[in-house]
Order: C-alpha cells, then sequence, then structure tokens
C-alpha cells in the first residue's frame, strides 16, 4: 500500500554560525540535557530512508531539512542522501526536499547542487538591513544582511526557488510598510511571517525585547492584509502563506499549514541522534515518541505518547465554541496555548481583530479570481 509522508530532518542538531536573540531552538536546546547531539551520522541518515521507503512504498515523501543551520553539515552529506535515493528507491517513492536556512553559507556549489536536485530554499530574513541586523547576528555580534543577501542572489543566479521567512518582532511591527515595500522591491514573491516565540518555560507576562503582544499582532496581519489586499486587486499578487492559506478555504481547500488546522499531527521531527519528536516547537526529551534507529513510523505513530500529543489538542476553548471565526482561526497553534488560562490562543485577541477586518474582503479576492480565471 502506498503512503504518504513528511519528515523535518535536523541533520546539523542545534549547531548554527548566527546567534539570533530570538532563536526558540537556541532556548529549546539550553533546556534539554543533551544541547547538542552533534551532526548526524551517515548510517543515520540511510537508516531514515530505510524507513521512508518501506513506510512510503511507492508514495510520496516530502523532506525538510532545519536547524540550527543545516548548512553547517557540509554539501556531502546531502550528495550521499541523493545518490543513496537513487540507488535504493527500488519501490519508486517520490521525494520532494526543501531546506531552511540562514542564507549566510550558500556559494555557488550549494546553489548548483540545490538547483541540480529540485530544492525548495527557505531563507530567514527579517526586512531591511537595519532590521534585520538587530536580532540576526554572530557570536561576534556582526551583522548578517549583507551575507544573506548574497546568499539570495547566488540562488537567483542558478534559478534556484526561494522564500522568505520572517520573524515578526516588536520593531518589525512599526516596520512593515518599508518591510513589504522592501520585499517588493527585491522581487520577494514568497513570503511568510510567523510571530516571535517566547520559550515554553517563559510565562508570557514576562515578554523579551522583541517579542510582541496580541494587540501588536493583530495590528501588524491588518496592516500587512491592507498592503496584500490593494496589489492584490490590482494584479499585483504577492504569495504570503497565511493568506494563500485562508483564500483556500473559498476554493474548498483545506490549509495546509499546521498551525492553522486546529489540530496537531504528527511532524516526525527527527534530531541528529535518530530521536523522533512529533512538533519542532516540543523537541524536548519528554515529549520523544521513538529513535528512528529503533523504531519504523508505523511504531512511531502508534506510540501512545504520540497519541496524547495528538488528542491533548484538540481540546478548545469555550470562547472558540462561541465564536463567529471559529472555521477560520480553529483555536490557533498549540504552541500559542501553553500557559495560557483556559487554554485560550495567547494571540486570539489578534485573530478576531484581523479576521474581523479582513474576511469580506477576502470574499472579493476570490471572486477576482474567479472572475480571471473566466476570462481565460
Amino acid at each position: 500500500m502506498r503512503k504518504n509522508l513528511s519528515l523535518m530532518i535536523k541533520p546539523s542538531s542545534s549547531k548554527c554560525n548566527l546567534k539570533c536573540k530570538y532563536c526558540f531552538y537556541n532556548s529549546i536546546s539550553d533546556a534539554r540535557e543533551i544541547r547538542d547531539y552533534g551532526f548526524m551520522k551517515e548510517d543515520t541518515i540511510k537508516k531514515i530512508l530505510d524507513r521512508v521507503f518501506e513506510y512510503c512504498n511507492g508514495g510520496n515523501c516530502s523532506i525538510a531539512f532545519q536547524g540550527g543551520e543545516p548548512l553547517l553539515i557540509g554539501i556531502d552529506f546531502y550528495k550521499q542522501l541523493i545518490d543513496y535515493i537513487r540507488i535504493n528507491n527500488l519501490n519508486g517513492t517520490s521525494f520532494s526536499f526543501a531546506l531552511q536556512t540562514n542564507g549566510t553559507l550558500i556559494n555557488n556549489e550549494w546553489a548548483i547542487f540545490f538547483s541540480n536536485n529540485n530544492f525548495l530554499i527557505g531563507i530567514s530574513l527579517d526586512g531591511n538591513k537595519d532590521l534585520h541586523n538587530l536580532n540576526r547576528v554572530d557570536h561576534l555580534n556582526k551583522d548578517s544582511f549583507n551575507r544573506v543577501m548574497n546568499g539570495i542572489h547566488t540562488l537567483e543566479k542558478y534559478n534556484v526557488d526561494y522564500n522568505i521567512l520572517t520573524v515578526i518582532t516588536s520593531a518589525l511591527c512599526k516596520k512593515i510598510d518599508s518591510t513589504y515595500n522592501f520585499y517588493k522591491k527585491n522581487n520577494f514573491n514568497y513570503l511568510q511571517f510567523i510571530p516571535c516565540l517566547e520559550p515554553l518555560e517563559n510565562s508570557q507576562m514576562n515578554l523579551s525585547s522583541f517579542s510582541i503582544t496580541p494587540s501588536q499582532y493583530g495590528d501588524f496581519l491588518i496592516n500587512l492584509f491592507d498592503l496584500w489586499y490593494k496589489d492584490t486587486l490590482s494584479g499585483k499578487y504577492v504569495s504570503i502563506r497565511l493568506f494563500d492559506n485562508i483564500l483556500g478555504l473559498f476554493f474548498n481547500k483545506d490549509y495546509e499549514a499546521c498551525e492553522m488546522k486546529g489540530i496537531c499531527s504528527c511532524q516526525h521531527i527527527i534530531e541528529s541522534n535518530g530521536e523522533v519528536y512529533p512538533c519542532d516547537f516540543y523537541t524536548y526529551e519528554s515529549y520523544s515518541i521513538g529513535n528512528i534507529l529503533e523504531n519504523s513510523f508505523d511504531d512511531v505513530h502508534k506510540n501512545s505518547s504520540t497519541l496524547n500529543f495528538i488528542n491533548s489538542s484538540k481540546d478548545i476553548n469555550d470562547k472558540c465554541k462561541n465564536c463567529a471565526y471559529l472555521n477560520f482561526c480553529r483555536g490557533g497553534c498549540r504552541r500559542h496555548k501553553e500557559n495560557q488560562k483556559g487554554n485560550l490562543n495567547y494571540f486570539c485577541e489578534s485573530y478576531y481583530k484581523f479576521y474581523s477586518h479582513s474576511l469580506e474582503k477576502f470574499k472579493n479576492v476570490a471572486l477576482k479570481i474567479q472572475k480571471d480565471n473566466l476570462r481565460r
């Protein structure tokens, strides 16, 4: 039987050549008994792929590489992975690859490899030079913006598909117009924005200087939406993941973004030592759901810890049950409900403001798309 599978692999564990001030994985690593599991061994990645062949049996497997910084392990790791699949993929499982990077290590060799093997690259970039360098610095506190832009230009040179991932901080909230225009000026047309995440052990009442309040996040979403809406109606479509997902509902498509589904699924986060976790936000020892060196993917799915993690995400606040926007918000990401009274999403106020402002306009965009399609 053919099955589909999505994995996120951390080949460099928590190693990174940058030291971003808000990095959630750095905070997770600091809270673990073992901070860094080292680089992934060749036997481990081969075992992962063997498990994929066994489970998918000719289905589809999407693999995303993340970190830490996944390029630190070196290009030979990825070349060996591609070669191993080519030689051992006897049942014809289909693979797709994505990689999230800070972009500073990308050179011609990397870009050629990505191009030849159809990797989709996510680049972490927080707006223009001044905004980006506020938080995304290296271990010597040196700026990273110019190195990131050089990496992007190298990807463009070899026609590598990429998108931009931006962390929403308190500083960036105040500069959404200039950030959006900077991205447009540079033809960055595929964007994702995620709110800055407090460490799990922190209370949201004890915010870091770069964190955002629900009010700030709501205003950010509204301002970003208005910029996007104006461009969309004038035929200048910019893909923003949140908005794309919402728009899809008007065409009977379900959300693809995990954090928008309302119920967790097993995301198969695999650390460099083979340990498997259900979600990137929960890669603590206590959330382990197996080790790929010892357990098959079927074993992982049947693990009581996996089932408990999924089932516990189904709890929804009474306020949500009676909310006009439940079908759109669905209670939001489980991670934003941690340490919150009544299991209410920390950003509930944000989403309520945003949906109140935007839903009728989303309908207008959907109608425009339908009309444009009819004309073709």
